[in-house]
């Protein structure tokens, strides 16, 4: 899963002397293109913007409102960095599971230690209605992949990145977890916390397998995550995640075919205050 590649991040971000994010937050389907309209709230500001194609080992996203980008901001309160990456890779773009959490793993090996996944998932609870949120307390990878799978990764002096059986546990880090919860909550929303499942896609789930992964109690269902997530303790970090309900599981209510359009659309009626809420939760997080 590591190579000396994967320092290339950490080498860019050394050069133009930014130091290590206190916290990295991706921003799945339709939170990026959001990104573009807010502006950028105090104490934060803008200090650099990084393409995925600018960092040797990773690759460009070909899924709409995936960009694949850093970007870089700086709390004039602390001098501590933030970053969000702008979109993220897939599975089922064609990737290896170790491409796809290459854009985080680059981080994690600069020295970020909190990181915050998000993403758009299809309701697979009646009471999880499209437009809400469900903060991610344990996950279940149902894509039959693992980006650790092979011989476990060993630096230049022959130690290894993490444990060849690594603990998931707490994938999903309590205590980051709550603090994400508490700023939640303050900005006055309330989420809704479950258990999220990870498929390969890109097809929608069908009505039977709705049925059959809400049977089981699962809370939200998507195409991303699983694999980061688990990336990520095997590196040490702290995790937290959040998905945003952008549909109704097929099958689960009446309605419409889905689309990728639609999840699009609902993303972006309430992430311009999703956004803020998540600067604001980087804002409290203590270095």
């Amino acid at each position: 899963m590591i190579s000396d590649i994967s320092f290339s991040l950490k080498k860019l971000l050394e050069e133009k002397s930014i130091p290590a994010p206190n916290l990295h937050i991706v921003l799945g389907s339709g939170l990026a293109p959001t990104f573009e309209q807010i502006d950028t709230p105090a104490p934060f500001e803008k200090i650099a913007e990084i393409d995925f194609t600018q960092v040797a080992g990773l690759l460009p996203s070909s899924v709409a409102g995936h960009k694949g980008s850093y970007r870089i901001f700086k709390n004039t309160k602390t001098d501590t960095t933030l970053s969000f990456q702008t979109g993220r890779l897939h599975g089922y773009e064609g990737h290896d599971p170790k491409v796809v959490v290459q854009p985080l793993v680059q981080m994690a090996l600069a020295g970020t230690s909190n990181f915050l996944l998000t993403n758009a998932s299809g309701s697979l609870n009646p009471d999880f209605h499209a437009g809400s949120m469900m903060i991610i307390e344990d996950q279940v990878n149902f894509t039959g992949q693992n980006p650790l799978h092979g011989v476990n990764s060993v630096d230049a002096h022959g130690k290894e990145y993490g444990p060849r059986f690594p603990d998931m546990s707490q994938g999903f880090h309590k205590e980051l977890t709550a603090q994400l919860e508490t700023t939640l909550k303050s900005a006055g929303l309330t989420p809704h916390k479950g258990t999220y499942l990870g498929v390969n896609g890109p097809n929608f789930e069908t009505p039977a397998e709705v049925k059959l992964f809400s049977s089981w109690g699962m809370g939200a269902v998507g195409m991303s995550t699983v694999w980061e997530s688990i990336a990520l303790n095997y590196l040490g970090k702290k995790v937290c995640g959040l998905s945003f309900i952008s549909n109704m599981g097929c099958g689960l209510v009446s309605g419409s075919a889905l689309s990728h359009a639609e999840v699009e659309e609902e993303a972006r009626k309430s992430s311009p205050e999703i956004l803020r809420t998540l600067f604001k939760f980087a804002e409290n997080l203590q270095p």
